[in-house]
């Protein structure tokens, strides 16, 4: 069994198993260009005795294996899940093509006797892991108390030497969903919007970000500067003058939405409009988002410095009352959205019309994941004007964001908006928004702050080159780094990547004991005795608060994230996401005891900054802040600053998406995949002005993630130069080193010496 399992003492499954293979049933092999075999076997154990093996391989195209029960099992209940466990045969991040990944359904006939494929996985693991769904609205209408489960189904199995999966324990169960209970976390570091909830973020003390109330508001670089907010018949005026000129934004309420609004930089080119069509949208009588189809104004009046809008939308039988706010702050028009009553499904920025020959420019570093914002660049390239927009995700109450880039003629759209999706109970939350449009004729105006702490640890991550390290034998590990120090390389900041946990496909966070293969707790303890005191490197563990294997000790389906339609959301391989609400309290918890084992004095604390706040939004109805990406961020930032108290050093996260939490985290790598960074512009303006203030990203990212899947090359030259422009890369970006060791032990002394100095 999984050693994890025994130490947990789990011997019995979360649901009584439909099939658990311990008694001998009639099953048949069905089989299109395919050959397989069904058995029973203790090869491999987890629950009881026996689990269910089979043996297939390909023999044409499309390879289909149907294994069925001879007597179907009448299902005595209502059922709206099932699950099954699957021993896998291969790894999401190895291309096996002698193991193609299959597709694994489990077999129901309806309370009509017709037959339904459900899906159950994708099987891209091994070891043991717990394969459960959810079942729609339309799939439990069908099934239920009377239908039956007939059997499994594996596509895909290509492979022309046999393969093996493992099963054990079908159930088919209603699940009961109890309330849950989580510890209040400190205050978020800013009040919230009137009536907006803040998560779990009510307990006492406060968090140290954001560091001030006007959060990601760009920087007005101008020494004396006034604005003023006036109104001029039925317009009003946000006027900015400055020493570098007078920018006027001026909103005359017609139509209700943010087509209102016009803004001209004086002498910069002619009026113009920022935010065609922008605002709230409603939901129809289909569920498709779409904009009100009539907006009534209410009252628009001047309140505090700034303009308050209040419009009645109307969108078929849905009504809902808006408040738009128009603040200016230095260069920025910064509008605040409310929204009471769960109607609104998107607050859209809209598109710019009116615009001397827009182009886009995206940035690195600034990713929402699949989609970026831009900055608009407008007028001459001798006298240009910059337009930009960003979503305040300290202050959202927003599910998700988007982006879309496109040139419209004389328009542009350069952001995209946020969503509203609906929690397990069905209901949306409250709109709550702050967007900043800023105009500006330098490009560091119209960049958002990350409004963090400093990081503390700038000493220790500026000064070292680091290296994530995949531990194996420790002995050869031992003498790998004596090398490394045996060259002259001692300002080494070394972490343990996730085998430095596990032996094989056991699970590798929410654990405090060290992989029995390397040695055990006496085995961890030793090797960081060597590399923290015999070679003076900063070395830590690896660990992560955002996958769960159902392997692990502390498993509980209660503790995974679900998705909007009441799913559990999966992770990396063989994982689930685990609740963000209840990862810090783990974080608060595991660390202490690993450090009081070890005495580590950095960590890596994976994933986190590779995903997006929004990416990992729970919907749970049941937690306190369902739908709302802002409880991930903070959750995530706050796992941040327990793991650099924890270890009384700095703490590193995978990067990528990392500019929101650049000061909670001390370093990240410094990747950005998605932007390209080799074939494209080196735009370091946000880098360099908004996030190493905070912090010492290193490297690019290491090489394959700077080159991609081609990586440096194949023969020497092409590596060597390769090199060269992956350390000007980090030059250029002002990043410290990443230890490369591709091409031989030369050119990791190129990639210390030629870094680490400069960096210091």
């Amino acid at each position: 069994r999984p050693y994890e399992m025994v130490w947990a003492g789990r011997d019995t499954d979360d649901h009584p198993p439909l099939v658990d293979f311990e008694t001998p049933l009639a099953w048949t092999v069905q089989i299109e260009h395919a050959e397989a075999t069904f058995q029973r076997t203790r090869e491999q154990q987890i629950w009881g005795s026996y689990v269910a093996k089979l043996t297939y391989r390909g023999t044409g195209a499309n390879p289909v294996v149907r294994v069925q029960l001879a007597k179907p099992i009448v299902i005595p209940a209502d059922f709206n899940a099932f699950s099954c466990w699957i021993y896998g045969n291969n790894w999401a991040w190895v291309r096996d093509r002698t193991t193609p990944q299959v597709d694994v359904r489990l077999l129901f006939l309806d309370r009509k006797g017709e037959e339904m494929a459900l899906p159950l996985a994708h099987v891209r693991w091994r070891e043991w892991f717990l394969c459960y769904q959810v079942l729609t609205d339309e799939q439990q209408k069908r099934l239920g108390k009377g239908s039956k489960f007939s059997g499994i189904e594996v596509l895909h199995g290509r492979n022309k030497e046999d393969r093996v999966l493992y099963f054990d324990n079908i159930a088919v169960f209603t699940e009961k969903l109890a309330p849950l209970t989580f510890e209040p976390r400190p205050k978020r570091g800013i009040p919230m919007f009137p009536g907006q909830g803040c998560g779990t973020n009510t307990g006492p003390g406060t968090l140290p970000f954001p560091t001030r109330r006007t959060t990601i508001l760009p920087t007005n670089l101008a020494a004396n500067s006034t604005s003023r907010v006036t109104r001029q018949g039925d317009a009003f005026l946000l006027t900015y003058h400055g020493d570098d000129g007078t920018l006027l934004y001026r909103y005359t309420p017609r139509e209700g939405t943010w087509s209102d609004l016009t803004a001209h930089w004086e002498g910069r080119g002619k009026e113009f409009r920022p935010l065609v069509d922008g605002g709230i949208r409603l939901l129809d009588s289909r569920g498709r988002s779409q904009a009100p189809e009539k907006l009534e104004k209410i009252d628009v009046r001047i309140a505090n410095d700034a303009v308050v809008a209040r419009w009645r939308a109307t969108l078929g039988k849905t009504t809902a009352e808006v408040e738009y706010t128009f603040h200016l702050w230095g260069k920025s028009l910064v509008v605040d959205t409310i929204c009471r009553g769960g109607q609104v499904s998107k607050v859209a920025y809209g598109r710019a019309r009116g615009i001397d020959s827009p182009r886009l420019v995206p940035l690195p570093y600034y990713d929402y994941g699949g989609s970026r914002p831009a900055v608009v660049v407008a007028g001459p390239p001798t006298r240009p004007l910059f337009l930009s927009g960003h979503t305040d995700w300290y202050l959202s109450n927003a599910s998700t964001v988007w982006a879309e880039n496109a040139i419209h003629g004389d328009g542009a759209s350069f952001q995209g908006g946020t969503r509203y999706l609906p929690r397990t109970d069905g209901i949306r939350n409250d709109c709550y928004e702050r967007f900043f449009i800023t105009v500006s004729p330098r490009l560091e105006e119209v960049l958002p702050t990350i409004p963090n702490p400093v990081s503390p640890w700038k000493h220790v991550t500026g000064t070292g080159v680091w290296r994530a390290h995949g531990a194996g034998n420790r002995a050869a590990d031992r003498a790998f780094w004596a090398r490394i120090h045996r060259y002259g390389m001692r300002h080494i900041i070394v972490t343990d990547h996730e085998t430095g946990w596990r032996d094989g496909g056991e699970s590798f966070t929410f654990r405090t004991k060290a992989a029995p293969g390397k040695g055990g707790d006496k085995g961890q303890f030793e090797y960081a005795r060597f590399m923290q005191d015999t070679l003076g490197f900063v070395y830590g563990p690896y660990n992560n608060f955002t996958d769960f294997a159902p392997v692990n000790q502390y498993w509980s389906p209660d503790m995974i994230n679900r998705t909007s339609d009441g799913r559990l959301q999966h992770a990396w391989a063989r994982c689930y996401a685990p609740k963000p609400a209840r990862a810090v309290e783990y974080c608060a918890k595991l660390p202490p005891i690993i450090q009081k084992k070890f005495h580590f004095s950095t960590a890596y604390c994976d994933v986190h900054t590779c995903v997006p706040p929004w990416s990992r939004t729970d919907y749970d109805a049941r937690v306190p802040g369902a739908g709302t990406f802002a409880a991930v961020f903070y959750a995530y930032g706050e796992i941040m600053l327990l793991q650099k108290k924890a270890w009384n050093g700095p703490v590193y996260s995978e990067g990528g998406k990392h500019a929101y939490y650049c000061g909670l985290t001390d370093g990240n790598y410094g990747q950005d995949q998605g932007y390209g960074i080799p074939k494209n512009p080196w735009l370091v303006d946000f880098d360099l002005r908004k996030l190493h203030d905070l912090c010492c990203n290193f490297g690019m990212g290491n090489p394959g993630m700077f080159y991609g899947r081609k990586g440096m090359g194949s023969t020497p030259a092409d590596i060597s130069d390769s090199l060269d422009r992956f350390l000007t890369a980090t030059l250029a970006f002002g990043h410290p080193g990443f230890l490369v060791t591709s091409g031989g032990l030369g050119n990791t002394m190129r990639s210390y010496y030629m870094i680490q100095q400069l960096a210091a």
